[in-house]
């Protein structure tokens, strides 16, 4: 229910009146105490049947109804979700198409349809090969080259590089176009550097064609305990003597699941997405109407798994993703509703493409 903001009435659309000038009543505070008086009152203030008269009590109601029009109206068209200080845009809607974009990492998961807030990041980390997923991958590089923008970083699983250089071989020879870019095998167990303090690794996923999701660390440096307490020139020196004082410690920020059942959660090696502070996955089916079992059948995860599991999730955010577009906005935050009941994380979803059932 919405809190309709204080109105101010020097703003307020009072209804134009068109009488005979003979018959114009001037609106004051004297009718309406008179007004008052003549409805059985005390005369001190205006009564409801004077404020009708004028205008004043309508004029009020049309200015709520349009102000709780309005926040209705933007929490509808919210575009992206804010969880621990990190924005995390794009669409994500089961079998038409899937990019999350995460601005302040420079990357994007999954390349759809090519939406515009994926084109300036400048690496793509691709889970697997349908086309709701990687369908846009031509023009995500088409469009970097005609903005003038570097050929991007586009991170693959080694199965599908080979076929993924032939698509671009065959665009390159219709196009008659460069179309520039890194194309990059990481597997599972590897390290792929974004920038001197972010690194990505993939992890494990369970989709019926060959997937995986990718975890992004921060990377910092931390005093190796055998040196805490030595002093600044004490270190220094022993710095620039070529001795190691430093650990590099990894702290998983964002984890991508791509589609995947819900086997994922349960894989000891994949421990790192669970923890990481953000992770943002599928959810495709959220009622009975869809079981369980139809899920696993597509190599999908539902919903109610994810609240079987949700003991297992040590995020600080759960970001749901790729619901099936039988659903409205209604449903979908009534899902992340009925799973945040039982999760520790916050619980957010990843709604554009969704209309709700009242547009």
């Amino acid at each position: 229910m919405f809190s309709p903001s204080p109105v101010s009435c020097s703003y307020l659309p009072f209804p134009a009146i068109h009488h005979e000038p003979a018959k114009t009543e001037q609106f004051s505070p004297r009718k309406f105490g008179r007004d008052y008086a003549d409805s059985g009152q005390n005369g001190t203030g205006p009564s409801l049947l004077a404020m009708r008269r004028s205008g004043f009590l309508s004029a009020v109601n049309s200015a709520i109804e349009e102000e709780e029009y309005r926040k209705a109206r933007a929490e509808v068209n919210r575009k992206g979700v804010e969880v621990e200080n990190v924005l995390i845009e794009g669409v994500s809607v089961g079998g038409h198409e899937t990019c999350v974009v995460v601005p302040s990492m420079n990357v994007a998961f999954d390349i759809g349809r090519c939406p515009a807030k994926a084109v300036h990041q400048d690496f793509l980390f691709i889970t697997h090969a349908h086309l709701d997923h990687i369908g846009g991958l031509p023009m995500y590089v088409a469009t970097r080259g005609l903005y003038g923008l570097k050929p991007p970083t586009v991170v693959v699983p080694p199965c599908i590089k080979e076929d993924v250089e032939k698509l671009f071989e065959i665009h390159r020879i219709m196009s008659r176009d460069q179309l520039k870019l890194d194309l990059v095998a990481l597997d599972v167990g590897e390290t792929y550097e974004i920038r001197n303090d972010l690194v990505v690794r993939p992890f494990r996923t369970y989709h019926v064609i060959p997937s995986q999701g990718y975890v992004v660390y921060s990377v910092r440096n931390k005093l190796k305990k055998q040196y805490l307490h030595l002093k600044g020139h004490q270190i220094k020196n022993l710095k620039f003597s070529g001795v190691e004082i430093t650990d590099t410690i990894l702290s998983p920020e964002v984890a991508f699941t791509g589609d995947t059942m819900s086997d994922f959660i349960l894989e000891p090696r994949n421990s790192d997405a669970l923890r990481s502070k953000i992770l943002i996955t599928e959810a495709t089916f959220l009622d009975e109407v869809m079981s369980v079992e139809h899920a696993r059948e597509h190599g999908h995860t539902h919903l109610f798994e994810l609240i079987e599991q949700a003991k297992w999730f040590r995020n600080k955010a759960i970001v749901l993703t790729h619901f099936s577009s039988r659903y409205k906005l209604e449903d979908i935050r009534e899902a992340a509703s009925k799973l945040q009941s039982k999760a520790s994380a916050k619980v957010v979803a990843l709604t554009e493409g969704f209309k709700s059932m009242y547009t």
